[in-house]
């Protein structure tokens, strides 16, 4: 899959950083299996499964590997965690329907969402009429980030906000050359074409 440089040298701390960013993920111990994981958070296995696409043979875990799990009581946490473990599965495409394998970035946070049980419109420019609207200045992890490049500002562009503790970062499904990738909400394109963001009660 298309990855930048760039993208892949941010990711890989982001992934296995210690610290408030992994408390949505568990590692994997030796001994341990999918089934054995779902029943210590008092998930389904069907659920845990869903939730770790990256996962390429569910009954040949490793040590060490990182596994997507529902910490209960931190959703915005786990809807950033779910986003990360999806860079090495979703490819771009623009109005793919196909998730979590093949989207674009309004259909990819739909999906995201749709997880943890929250409904949003399929496309840009109506999800950004959802939710509670939210300044540059005050998002918060899980907050959406929507952007414009057009010349009458309609929405063009999603991302999810990851969170000051990822190092005020968002992720978005970007375009067909990049596909999933995680980018500094401070950067110039982010501040120049950004609008507002949204947030919803999780």
């Amino acid at each position: 899959m298309k990855k930048a440089i760039l993208a892949a040298a941010i990711a890989v701390p982001l992934f296995f950083g210690i610290g408030d960013a992994a408390y949505a993920q568990h590692y994997v111990t030796k001994g341990e299996t999918m089934y054995k994981i779902s029943k210590e958070y008092k998930m389904s296995l069907a659920d845990l499964l869903s939730l770790n696409k990256h996962i390429k043979d569910p009954n040949q875990i490793k040590v060490g590997d990182y596994i997507v799990i529902r910490s209960g009581t931190e959703t915005a946490a786990d809807i950033v965690d779910y986003a990360k473990s999806l860079q090495s599965v979703t490819a771009y495409s623009y109005g793919g329907n196909n998730f979590p394998y093949s989207t674009d970035c309004s259909g990819w946070v739909q999906g995201i969402y749709k997880h943890f049980g929250i409904s949003l419109p399929r496309v840009s420019k109506d999800q950004a009429r959802t939710g509670t609207p939210v300044k540059f200045e005050d998002l918060q992890e899980g907050d959406l980030v929507f952007f414009s490049t057009r010349a009458d500002k309609q929405i063009t562009h999603v991302g999810i906000y990851m969170g000051k503790n990822n190092g005020d970062m968002f992720i978005s499904n970007l375009n067909s050359k990049k596909d999933v990738e995680i980018l500094p909400i401070w950067g110039n394109w982010s501040r120049e074409f950004f609008q507002w963001g949204t947030r919803y009660k999780l």
